[in-house]
């Protein structure tokens, strides 16, 4: 009895829980590859960073989404990094939001955006889900879900500890923390289970792996989505996610914020690793995130769009199967039944 005590009041500043396969106690880890401790790497890079160029701004032609998608369409919007607009069975579903100007703690510096957000807030139908991947700052944005909440007062779904950050920004935020393999009900159609993803957390210098990073699966009677929010790529993963769900109707991957590789390889996949990750889940349909508003690492902004298209002409990826949108852009993705259905047609790549 002791030891349950001793186990359950294991914690840090974000979260206080029982020991698990990917938390000691005091930090989370990804257990089928831990990561180096990389401080000091980090500082090394910053030092010695050659960032590619980026323009100032660039024009976006900004969305109107319908205010609900009904029955099993299933319509994407890109509003920018890693922030997508899905619409399907009446629920409209936000990943990662931000509106904000910088990913950064500070309004004055940090990655500073060149693209307004594809769809105006203003022009957001009514938002019922958010989902957040971690707490870094380009995808978890404290103004931005008070925004959210202020406006629609949506679900929020977040792994482990991520919510004690957000409820001391926006005291009254209806926020769920999850486990790897926990999941949650929304109405009659919808399931979000939180699943692991090769990445890491911090906000700060003394809390890195303090809270839970991961993807989220929507399962749906169309199929399910997955969603990568930013991680290294780990085939094993995508093996588990198949053997649990099938093949996802839809996956977003992440394209940006790959160089350089000696520093990122761990949690940033590149685009020929995104389109191998597309591969791994089984060739239906994909989109990438995370290119084109922020510059959070070396390589230059026109980089992932170039190197995406090499690879999918490498693999014999078609752009109808791995969408790169503009920001701003939309497009609908076919049920599963139809996805399988003309990846059957044609030959195997």
């Amino acid at each position: 009895m002791a030891l349950v005590f001793l186990l359950a009041g294991c914690g840090n500043s974000y979260y206080r829980g029982p020991v698990s396969a990917h938390f000691d106690g005091q930090k989370f880890n990804n257990p089928w590859a831990p990561m180096p401790e990389r401080f000091w790497d980090f500082l090394k890079w910053r030092a010695t960073a050659e960032q590619g160029y980026w323009p100032a701004s660039v024009k976006v032609s900004t969305s109107v989404p319908p205010r609900r998608v009904e029955g099993d369409a299933l319509r994407v919007t890109y509003v920018g990094h890693a922030c997508v607009l899905l619409q399907t069975q009446g629920v409209n579903i936000l990943t990662d939001p931000i509106w904000s100007a910088r990913a950064s703690p500070f309004g004055f510096a940090g990655p500073r955006r060149v693209a307004a957000p594809g769809v105006r807030f203003e022009d957001l139908p009514p938002i019922d889900v958010v989902l957040v991947s971690h707490n870094h700052y380009d995808h978890m944005d404290l103004p931005t879900l008070d925004r959210l909440h202020q406006a629609f007062k949506p679900l929020v779904l977040a792994p482990l500890g991520n919510d004690k950050i957000m409820k001391e920004a926006v005291p009254d935020l209806r926020v769920q923390a999850l486990d790897w393999g926990q999941g949650v009900a929304f109405g009659p159609n919808l399931r979000f289970t939180l699943e692991p993803m090769q990445h890491w957390s911090a906000r700060g210098l003394f809390d890195r792996r303090d809270a839970l990073w991961g993807a989220f699966v929507v399962e749906a009677p169309g199929g399910p989505v997955y969603f990568l929010g930013d991680a290294g790529y780990a085939q094993a993963l995508s093996a588990e996610v198949l053997a649990k769900y099938g093949k996802p109707r839809f996956s977003l991957l992440p394209v940006g914020a790959y160089q350089p590789r000696w520093f990122m390889q761990y949690a940033h996949m590149t685009p020929a690793e995104a389109v191998q990750t597309y591969r791994d889940l089984g060739r239906t349909y994909a989109m990438g995130t995370q290119y084109e508003v922020f510059a959070m690492a070396d390589e230059a902004y026109a980089a992932p769009r170039q190197a995406l298209t090499a690879a999918m002409v490498e693999k014999g990826v078609t752009a109808e199967r791995f969408r790169l949108p503009e920001v701003g852009g939309w497009f609908v993705v076919p049920p599963l039944e139809a996805a399988q259905g003309l990846q059957a047609a044609k030959p195997a790549n």
